[in-house]
């Protein structure tokens, strides 16, 4: 048996402002899990706060390239994570080196709009080119918006249980094995999750805070993927993973942290070991 479990991080990668990998890999080591980055975007900041970073574009042929040299290499992964990807071109490439390790769990976060809108350097071109690679899904995590403009249906704050499980089957019928959807409003000023599997949907309630800190989703992906590869159930991973971002929220506003600086998680990792 291998000491430790290894996942491919196919993502973004911010130098200041604690979001996308630089906040997935402290917390994927500190779980014990071997996290490999494999960036498809490198940025001097992410893109909410300091004014217009300087962004260098990862071509196409280097994500593939890795796959090559990886495969070549007889690397083994237990878990391809997809994120942030920034531009459709890459979505072929990252098919092919999803294509070279059909062992590895793919964990997708279709990472592309928020607040029932895209973000504004996306547009339906860029949804178009994500939707390719929900059949390689063994796991989608889409925030609400995102699991509407993938589904194609109309997204609102008022959703049923209905609606939710009929966006749900829509994106099970796509290709996606199971799904996570946050950012989900509960009718009480709080927001829930959504567990579908085996046809099933759940409804977990949390707690929220009303700052919205940069690399929420980040910190939450990382400890999830993480706790699903030490063998915990989704709904388990879920509850650790949302566990451990509200405590870093709680810690980021006491100390009247900068919400452009990113989620404060230096002071909480002891939370995951």
């Amino acid at each position: 048996m291998k000491p430790v479990k290894k996942v491919a991080l196919l993502h973004d990668l911010c130098g200041v402002g604690k979001a996308a990998m630089t906040n997935m890999l402290p917390v994927l080591s500190v779980m014990g899990i071997e996290a490999c980055p494999i960036p498809t975007m490198l940025l001097s900041t992410h893109t909410g706060g300091y004014g217009r970073p300087a962004i260098a574009r990862i071509s196409p042929e280097y994500i593939k390239g890795c796959a090559d040299h990886y495969r070549e290499q007889k690397v083994v992964f237990d878990m391809i994570f997809i994120g942030y990807l920034g531009n459709e071109e890459l979505a072929e490439s990252v098919l092919y080196f999803v294509s070279c390790f059909p062992e590895a769990m793919v964990v997708f976060d279709p990472i592309m709009g928020d607040h029932g809108k895209y973000y504004s350097n996306f547009d339906t071109c860029y949804g178009e080119a994500l939707k390719k690679l929900i059949p390689c899904a063994d796991l989608l995590l889409p925030n609400l918006t995102e699991s509407c403009l993938l589904s194609g249906y109309p997204y609102t704050t008022e959703l049923s249980r209905k609606d939710l499980g009929m966006i749900c089957e829509t994106l099970h019928e796509m290709g996606a094995k199971k799904l996570i959807v946050t950012s989900v409003p509960d009718g009480r000023n709080e927001k829930a999750m959504l567990l579908y599997e085996g046809g099933t949907l759940t409804v977990m309630e949390t707690t929220q805070l009303s700052a919205e800190f940069h690399g929420t989703g980040d910190a939450f992906d990382g400890v999830l993927i993480a706790s699903i590869l030490k063998g915990c159930s989704l709904k388990e991973s879920m509850a650790e993973a949302h566990r451990f971002v509200y405590a870093c929220m709680v810690e980021s506003l006491k100390r009247n942290y900068e919400e452009r600086e990113g989620l404060m998680i230096e002071k909480n990792l002891y939370m995951l070991v």
